[in-house]
């Protein structure tokens, strides 16, 4: 039996990913609400670091996350 990993599905959702990542931070942003948890992705080849780097850079820095992951999600701060 051969089993089959679609890439692309698996790009999509990287990108799915980090755009909710950015959508959360903005509402949070707007409710005064600097910190916030994700779930790791588990629908992606990509390790989570590579998440945190792409909502990094995407966001200019001003949103960046901590290089550790509690009870399975990652964390998130929002920056001035």
């Amino acid at each position: 039996m051969e089993i089959r990993v679609n890439k692309t599905q698996r790009a999509m959702n990287f990108k799915a990913h980090v755009r909710t990542i950015i959508t959360i931070a903005e509402q949070r942003a707007k409710a005064g609400i600097d910190k916030f948890r994700y779930p790791v992705p588990k629908d992606t080849s990509a390790h989570y670091l590579e998440i945190i780097n792409e909502v990094e850079a995407q966001t200019n820095y001003t949103v960046y996350g901590y290089e550790f992951i509690k009870d399975g999600k990652m964390t998130f701060r929002i920056g001035d």
